[in-house]
Parts: C-alpha cells; sequence; structure tokens
C-alpha cells in the first residue's frame, strides 16, 4: 500500500475539501480560530470552532418594550440567536441553513424555516437571492435586508426586523421565513405585508380586544401622521369654504400679524419638529428626551408668543408627529416623515386637488409593491375577504385555525383536529 506523508495527505484534503489556493485551509482557520484535525487513515477533514469571542448575554430587546412577554432578546452572536430560537420551537422540521456572505468579511448567515409549512418556491426564492449577494463587507442585518428586498428603493420597508425571538417563532409557525446575521442584534422576516409592518410583538401577549382597537389606532396614526398637515393646509389656505366658521374666525384671529404665510408656516414647523426628534434620537438617552421635550415646549412657545406662528398650526403638526410615534417599525416611520412633505408640498401648491392627488398617488404605489413575490397591500389588494378581517381584527386564540393562505403554506391548519 501506497504511503504518504503529512505534506502529501495535506494537500490532498485542500484540492479535495477546499478546492481553492495551498494554504486556503489554514489561513481560513487562523482567521476563524477553527483546528483542523488531518486524519491519515481517511480522505477527511474536521474543523472544530473553539473561538470564545466577546459576546453578551440575552437581554430586553430595546425597541420592542416587553410588558407580559418574554424578555430576553437577540445578540451580536449568531449561535446565540438560532438556539434562542430553537428553544421555542423544538421540531424536527424547523430549518437552518447557513451561508456565508461578503468576500472580506466572511460573515455567517442563518436561514430559519419550518420545512412542512413554509412555500418551498418561496424558500428557494430566498435562497437565490442571498447567494446573488456579493458585496466585500457585510455589516448587519440592515444591509441585508436592502439587499434582498424586492425593490432596493422602496419607501416602504419590503422586510420587517425585530429583536425578539419570540415574535419571530411566531412568524415561522405561519408560514415565513428568517434571517438571522452574525454581528446584528435584529432578525428580518419575510415576506411581510403593510398589515404585518403595524403589528407588534406585545400583540400576542394582550387581550385580543385591546388588540384589535391597537391595530386600528395604528393605521389611524400612520394616516394622521402622513395627511393631517397637507390636509389643514389645503383647507385653510385654498378651501376655507370647507372648515366651520368658528373655527375660521379662531384661525384667522391667530394668524394675525403673522410675517409669513401659512404654507410656509407650515413647512418651518414641520421642519423644526423633525430637527427635534431627529436631536432626541442622536443624543445620548438620558439627554435625548429632555432636549426634546423641554426643546419643543420653550421653542413652540417662544415662537407663538413672538409672532412666528400660530398656536393651531403648533397643534396640528404636534398630532401630526405624536401620531407617527405609534409606528414601531423605524423605516415605517420615516416613510411617513418623507410622505408627510410630499402631501404638504401638493397641498400647497394645488390645494385639495392637490391633497387628494396626492393621497393617490400613495396607495397606487403602495399597490405595486411585492414583498419576495406577495402583494404589499395583501388582503387588501388583491382582495382576500377571508383575510381581511384577520388582518385588521385580533381574532380570539381559539378562532385562530387557519395560516394566511396568501403565503400558500404546506400545512394550513395551525390548530383543531386536522392540525398536523
Amino acid at each position: 500500500m501506497k504511503t504518504e506523508s503529512y505534506s502529501e495527505r495535506a494537500d490532498l484534503c485542500r484540492r479535495r475539501i477546499v478546492g481553492v489556493g495551498h494554504h486556503h485551509i489554514s489561513k481560513s482557520a487562523s482567521f476563524k480560530k477553527i483546528i483542523i484535525l488531518l486524519c491519515f487513515t481517511c480522505s477527511s477533514v474536521s474543523l472544530l470552532e473553539i473561538a470564545d469571542a466577546p459576546k453578551r448575554n440575552p437581554e430586553e430587546s430595546a425597541s420592542e418594550v416587553s410588558v407580559k412577554g418574554p424578555r430576553d432578546g437577540f445578540t451580536e452572536d449568531l449561535t446565540t440567536n438560532v438556539a434562542l430560537v430553537r428553544r421555542r420551537i423544538k421540531s424536527t422540521t424547523l430549518c437552518v441553513e447557513y451561508f456565508t456572505v461578503g468576500r472580506r468579511s466572511q460573515t455567517k448567515v442563518a436561514l430559519l424555516y419550518v420545512n412542512d409549512i413554509a412555500d418551498s418556491d418561496l424558500i428557494q426564492k430566498a435562497k437565490e437571492r442571498l447567494c446573488k449577494i456579493d458585496v466585500d463587507v457585510l455589516h448587519n442585518s440592515s444591509q441585508l435586508e436592502v439587499m434582498l428586498a424586492d425593490s432596493s428603493i422602496s419607501l416602504f420597508p419590503l422586510i420587517d426586523y425585530i429583536g425578539r425571538p419570540d415574535y419571530v417563532s411566531e412568524s415561522l409557525m405561519v408560514g415565513r421565513f428568517v434571517f438571522l446575521a452574525d454581528g446584528s442584534p435584529n432578525a428580518i422576516i419575510a415576506p411581510v405585508t403593510f398589515t404585518e409592518i403595524l403589528k407588534t410583538p406585545e400583540d400576542l401577549y394582550l387581550p385580543f380586544q385591546f388588540v384589535t382597537l391597537e391595530r386600528l389606532l395604528r393605521i389611524f396614526g400612520f394616516i394622521i401622521g402622513t395627511l393631517l398637515p397637507g390636509f389643514w393646509i389645503a383647507l385653510s389656505a385654498f378651501n376655507i369654504d370647507q372648515i366651520p366658521f368658528s373655527l375660521v374666525a379662531s384661525a384667522k384671529i391667530n394668524r394675525t400679524g403673522l410675517p409669513m404665510p401659512s404654507t410656509l408656516e407650515a413647512f418651518l414647523v414641520v421642519s423644526i419638529f423633525e430637527v427635534f426628534r431627529e436631536a432626541g434620537i442622536r443624543l445620548p438617552k438620558s439627554v435625548g428626551q429632555t432636549v426634546a421635550v423641554v426643546g419643543g415646549l420653550i421653542i413652540g412657545d417662544m415662537s407663538v408668543k413672538a409672532g412666528l406662528t400660530s398656536p393651531i398650526m403648533i397643534v396640528i403638526v404636534s398630532i401630526s408627529t405624536v401620531a407617527s410615534f405609534m409606528l414601531i417599525n423605524q423605516n415605517l416611520n420615516g416613510t411617513a416623515t418623507i410622505f408627510r412633505f410630499y402631501v404638504l408640498l401638493m397641498s400647497c401648491f394645488f390645494g385639495i386637488f392637490g391633497f387628494i392627488l396626492s393621497v393617490i398617488c400613495i396607495v397606487f404605489y403602495m399597490s405595486g409593491l411585492e414583498s419576495f413575490g406577495i402583494p404589499y397591500l395583501t388582503p387588501m389588494s388583491p382582495p382576500l375577504w377571508k383575510e381581511l378581517i384577520p388582518a385588521l381584527v385580533r381574532k380570539p386564540l381559539s378562532q385562530m385555525k387557519q395560516r394566511p393562505g396568501s403565503l400558500q403554506p404546506k400545512d394550513a391548519t395551525r390548530q383543531g383536529d386536522d392540525a398536523s
């Protein structure tokens, strides 16, 4: 029998297992803290990870505060995050597939799905998009979110992100898939619709009557946060005959002596509120809230006393800004801000006709969006009547027997006699 030396055996393993450069195995192992075990009696290589990188323990997510739910959140360690999901779904059908993204960063990404629930075509599409990503460095899941979306320039979030494993497990059990990236404390969930973006993890633990009210308020908050300033300008500057006389009289009295028209005043006040909100987010937590609240009160009061703005404009913009805070997803919050300026601009130029036209354009734009092939306005457009009520109204747990048909799950029944 032919005897091979250590170097010959190592070269053989490099060629058969890796199939690239002469020293690729040793270099990769040194960067990833991996022990390479070479077997002299068989043509195989074993790679053992021994790295003990710094990591933190699971803590409550800062972006999704828990009231009745669990308080463990994702960390920056991929292994820990996968374990948090497996802890909740102890099923052999929970599949976890690992990929490497980034030529230089070599970032590990995990794709999670339930094999006997998720649609096979949907999972295959997710794998194909992930494999097409060709970048030098993948820093976090936010980059992954943009690269995997159907449109990288979409104003609406086509993929949801979350920091709580309980919501991830719930999403997996209805037929969605999840990406976890090493170094990121957030999971990204797809496919999603507009009504799904408005849901929160805490909806799983609160009474269904209260959750139903909260969901309707979030939809109302998005509408108010986006349209209210533009609607007021369209009426007060162009169609003042549509406003009750008492309100018109109050508005005209408050505007007496103001140096700028109402359209310019609206842009000024909206911009100032956005400046304060941005300052409150970027500054340290202990200082940011104080600056945003105290600064907003002082400057708002002083601007009214100095005759720069009217009190009613401060009230309108304040209501619009506070209503947008009801949106948990910060990407959707940013979308509301962008469209607030868009609707306001159209209303300033064309009055009520510009306001109506801007609303039609927003709805038309949303109707053309898709998340992994699923229309963004599902189940409203195209209309799926069986799913419309459950999407807007939370049913009691005993009546939540079917999974969303828009996801085309392999197993459509989630509880009852027919559940697998």
